[in-house]
């Protein structure tokens, strides 16, 4: 990943060992939204995969409610996250390393995938996200559906923007910086960590993160060449036509 600053991580290099300290997510609410959108389109899920599972926080709540669940993330570091919750929680859930740009899981189709928390706003090209649109497309089944969210161009832009923020817990700390490119709107998210050592010194280590705001008349184009039907597109948690000043859109799509 090309870095101005050397010895630069790519996104959840180190994040994945904190990911879940700093995330203050209700998982169970938002699993239950992503089944009720479900009901609303006469869909009922049986086998599931999670394409951009992370360390596991909408996978295992949707498995211990009795759905095949199958995670799938291009980061090593979050996948060992999610296995070790699976296991601790007695779950047997396959997970794969691997890029939804060229994903292949010898054929499988599944007859519902989810990408929760900005999974697609990562891809910041065209041919990256028509890629990405359609690897997840191949796996789902025909007349099977892909729910997936977006970070809103308002919230890249005003929320995270120019903004800077910090936290310090008992064993690390961390800053992160934005900045936001009006031209490509890419948001840039610099994250400096400082991480404590055996020997009580602590460690800094730097990643980078990049997201783009993508529009839902992008979406529903580039998700049509794909194979793919836009269903709905909502204010996240809601059933709700998606609004300008909302911070995360809601996408379900049907598999033709």
């Amino acid at each position: 990943m090309p870095s101005q600053w050397p010895g630069m991580l790519e996104a959840y290099s180190v994040l994945a060992r904190f990911y879940d300290l700093c995330m203050d997510v209700d998982y169970e609410q938002w699993a239950s939204y992503l089944l009720a959108l479900c009901r609303r389109h006469g869909h009922t899920p049986s086998s599931i995969v999670d394409l951009g599972c992370g360390t596991g926080n909408l996978t295992i709540p949707l498995a211990e409610q009795g759905y095949r669940l199958t995670g799938v993330d291009v980061s090593w570091p979050m996948i060992a996250q999610a296995k070790s919750k699976a296991v601790e929680r007695g779950l047997e859930i396959p997970f794969y390393v691997a890029d939804l740009r060229g994903l292949r899981l010898g054929g499988a189709g599944f007859d519902t995938a989810i990408s929760g928390c900005d999974v697609l706003n990562y891809f910041t090209t065209e041919a990256d996200l028509r890629r990405a649109l359609k690897g997840g497309a191949e796996l789902v089944a025909p007349g099977g559906i892909w729910l997936f969210d977006l970070n809103t161009p308002w919230k890249l832009q005003q929320i995270y923007g120019e903004q800077s923020y910090a936290d310090l817990r008992d064993d690390f700390a961390f800053f992160w910086d934005n900045r936001y490119d009006p031209q490509t709107a890419v948001c840039t998210m610099d994250l400096t960590f400082f991480v404590e050592l055996n020997d009580g010194r602590y460690k800094r280590i730097r990643e980078r993160h990049q997201q783009k705001a993508w529009l839902p008349e992008q979406i529903e184009q580039f998700c049509g060449e794909c194979g793919l039907e836009l269903l709905g597109c909502y204010d996240f948690l809601t059933q709700d036509p998606p609004s300008p000043e909302a911070e995360r859109w809601q996408f379900v799509v049907k598999r033709s």
